[in-house]
């Protein structure tokens, strides 16, 4: 039987805002522009509404991962700001130009939450700019900044769903019903027994808890309305080249460095484990049974696993805390030429690309057995959303006249298993898929690795008059599909499908014809 299920969402921003800027009147005696200025002050007013028929809210539906409860909330937020852009110097001796600009914010949010919730941020910039001679500028910049946190991340309910774990220190069986090698059939013993009752298992099944389901496990978490906002430090240095014997060309390269502490987040599930198991998670500490830390996981009552009825047990915790620390670094750097080959025919090439030296994540700075994991160019359930080594896109433009056709050349880096992950829960499936899996039967298989990607999109574009374009475009021009995966090398909130569908294409081969008015 089909049975339907609706939600909504609602959201609303009312916003007053107003600025006042200009010149400030006064000039620098080295300089031939004044300073520049702009202050202001702004109030925002955000609420927001998620709502679900009874069907969701009780998690049967198949695939959703557990209920959906209702969410609603809001909060205000004050703020007051100020900018100035100071020109120091121009057309002097290594000095074409020289400035220096700053900016100041104020804000004060409160919460719509029993006792008002409130909190007080200032978030601030300094930076500048100098050009030694005409053609290259050399620019740095430090800020301040803030990210509060919004209102799913605030009013949540605390809810059970899922979340990705392929290696359960508790396990006897594999998920085929064997023995798990080097495992005693009568199931854990010593202190990894103890904790393993404390966390909900009992005599009857310590000696038979599965292997995770699919890969995948209970794990309760929601929102938290005494979270405050997130801070990062960002740091950028980089210069901007014209050079006047190539016309048509510019160029910047600038290193940043971004730091995030009291990173609005909630634990990994290998920091949970790790917590409470160590880094041997087959011989925990002597007294690890009773820590809050291991009594925090629950486990089914039915079979001792971590996977089940959600109604029933809680599975690992992962409630919303300011605990979090991110950082990372790496070089951006963007090129662009343009030309006239002849009379009628211009060419125009350009290129983004990025290149990530390291983007580390710890989900709980305060936890000594909490891993800062650099992520760059690996992927695990611990890792979220894929980070490349090195990313870029390229275009390159024809035009004639009216008429232009366009090639962008899409490419992201080889990813591969996350080694901490191999060394926790061994490596991803790698061989022959059976015969019996529809699509992928008798293809042999890495999970572990995924190879370069690189995508084309051809567009063409006609100018049919002042007012008129028209554009045609094929996207995934050479159709191609996206890698599988497996189900649990990431986590559920980005591999879906046994892909990354927010990083690699998996609709294939799509074309779209638009027209654009300008009255």
């Amino acid at each position: 039987m089909v049975q339907e299920s609706t939600a909504f969402t609602k959201t609303s921003l009312a916003q007053v805002k107003g600025t006042i800027n200009g010149d400030a009147g006064v000039t620098s005696p080295f300089a031939e522009e004044p300073v520049a200025f702009a202050v202001g002050g702004e109030f925002r007013k955000y609420t927001a509404r998620q709502g679900a028929d009874a069907l969701a809210k009780g998690g049967d539906l198949g695939g959703a991962g557990g209920a959906t409860p209702d969410i609603k909330g809001g909060f205000d937020v004050y703020e007051a700001f100020g900018e100035v852009v100071v020109p120091v110097a121009s057309d002097k001796p290594y000095i074409h130009s020289l400035t220096v600009e700053g900016g100041l914010r104020y804000s004060s949010y409160t919460v719509d939450a029993p006792g008002n919730p409130s909190y007080n941020t200032t978030t601030f910039k300094a930076g500048g700019t100098w050009e030694p001679v005409e053609g290259l500028a050399v620019r740095g910049n430090f800020a301040r900044a803030v990210r509060a946190p919004n209102i799913g991340e605030l009013f949540s309910q605390v809810n059970t769903g899922l979340t990705n774990l392929g290696t359960d220190p508790c396990a006897t069986l594999t998920t085929a019903g064997a023995v798990l090698p080097g495992r005693p059939a009568t199931g854990p013993t010593g202190e990894l027994r103890a904790v393993c009752l404390a966390q909900g298992a009992n005599l009857g099944n310590i000696g038979s808890i599965p292997q995770p389901n699919a890969g995948q496990v209970n794990s309760t978490g929601g929102g938290n309305v005494n979270i405050k906002p997130e801070t990062s430090d960002s740091f950028t240095i980089g210069a901007i080249f014209q050079p006047a014997i190539l016309p048509g060309f510019t160029a910047s390269l600038d290193y940043y460095k971004i730091k995030v502490t009291g990173a609005i987040s909630s634990p990994t599930p290998g920091d949970i484990i790790a917590a409470c198991f160590g880094t041997n998670v087959f011989s925990p500490v002597a007294g690890a049974s009773t820590s809050a830390a291991c009594t925090s996981i629950r486990r089914s009552p039915a079979d001792g696993s971590l996977s089940g009825d959600p109604s029933t047990f809680t599975g690992l915790p992962s409630v919303l805390s300011n605990a979090g620390a991110i950082e990372t670094d790496g070089i951006d750097l963007i090129m662009n030429y343009k030309t006239d080959l002849t009379d009628k025919i211009g060419l125009a090439l350009s290129f983004n690309g990025n290149y990530t030296f390291t983007s580390t994540f710890n989900a709980f700075v305060a936890n000594p057995e909490s891993v800062n994991r650099d992520c760059t160019g690996y992927v695990s359930s611990n890792c979220g959303s894929l980070q490349p080594d090195f990313s870029w896109s390229q275009r390159t433009t024809l035009s004639y006249g009216k008429f232009d056709v366009s090639l962008l050349w899409r490419h992201l880096s080889a990813i591969e298993q996350e080694p901490l992950d191999v060394a926790d829960g061994g490596a991803f499936f790698s061989g022959t898929i059976g015969a019996s899996v529809p699509g992928l039967g008798g293809q042999t298989l890495n999970f572990g690795k995924i190879k370069a990607y690189d995508y084309f999109d051809l567009s063409a574009r006609i100018n049919a008059s002042e007012n008129l374009t028209f554009t045609v475009s094929a996207q995934n021009l050479l159709d191609k599909d996206p890698p599988v995966t497996g189900n649990n090398a990431g986590s559920t909130s980005y591999n879906s499908g046994n892909t990354f569908p927010s990083t690699y294409d998996a609709l294939g081969r799509r074309y779209a014809v638009t027209a654009k008015l300008r009255f």
